[in-house]
């Protein structure tokens, strides 16, 4: 892992995930690092969707921003680093790199909230709570 990192995945390019030109077209470059997140999830013991005595916990997308550096092409190997804030006690940010080798292919932020999810209502914000905070701050997230 890289010293700015709390976790990396790595994972080679797909055909399916290019162009006409061979290059890996650009939106698939936030599916990698949706995984990476999910995968740092299962890593710390929580998961996308939670259940919680008083409904579901999830983490809806609330911004993102993405810089393109460099193409990666069919059969790059990439490596995909997180670094997790839990930030204002509401949101998670992962800033995120993707490097083929030291070369920066990618780098940007996902701004996640975490939300309650009812039946017959809208999803809302609510407070991390404190089991989530743990898990995360175990894995390796700063807190702000």
């Amino acid at each position: 892992m890289t010293p700015t990192s709390n976790y990396e995945l790595l994972r080679e390019v797909a055909f399916s995930d290019t162009d006409m030109a061979g290059l890996v077209h650009f939106p698939n470059y936030l599916r990698y690092v949706e995984d990476t997140e999910y995968s740092f999830l299962r890593s710390a013991g929580l998961d996308v969707i939670l259940d919680a005595p008083e409904g579901k916990l999830g983490f809806p997308r609330t911004h993102i921003e993405c810089d393109y550096a460099h193409p990666a092409r069919y059969g790059d190997q990439l490596r995909i680093a997180l670094y997790t804030t839990i930030a204002d006690g509401k949101t998670i940010e992962h800033r995120f790199q993707i490097c083929i080798g030291e070369k920066v292919v990618v780098r940007g932020l996902l701004t996640t909230a975490c939300c309650r999810f009812l039946p017959d209502k809208d999803p809302y914000a609510i407070p991390i709570p404190d089991f989530i905070t743990e898990k995360l701050v175990a894995s390796g997230a700063r807190l702000t």
